[in-house]
């Protein structure tokens, strides 16, 4: 892990795609674990709060990745991804679910019939 820190802490790309992934991770356990619904509105307000946030780090600290970072991730343009992914995370969510059912639905069907 120490040598994967060193080799990726000054990238931006690294920083950008940590982010992506904590962002989508929260959102979906906040989604399915703590029942929270989000709006496109949320989602890009919580997407440009992070990305504040991470600038104020990278000030902080005077690193201009950090800086760089959250200025990209701050970006409308993130912001509409970001959003989109996270909609395809809870779209594929809610298929399962229904798929769930449905072989709930048969095995239960099936077992009334062998009986």
């Amino acid at each position: 892990m120490n040598k994967l820190w060193d080799a990726n802490k000054n990238k931006i790309n690294f920083w950008i795609s940590l982010t992506t992934f904590v962002l989508i991770l929260g959102l979906t356990y906040a989604k399915f674990r703590l029942k929270l619904a989000f709006t496109t509105t949320d989602l890009t307000l919580i997407t440009s709060a992070l990305g504040s946030f991470i600038i104020f780090i990278g000030n902080v600290l005077n690193n201009n990745i950090l800086v760089e970072a959250g200025q990209r991730i701050d970006n409308v343009e993130f912001s509409e991804k970001i959003t989109e992914a996270t909609q395809a995370v809870f779209d594929v969510q809610k298929e399962l679910s229904k798929l769930k059912k449905v072989l709930e639905q048969n095995d239960i069907q099936n077992n009334e019939t062998q009986k």
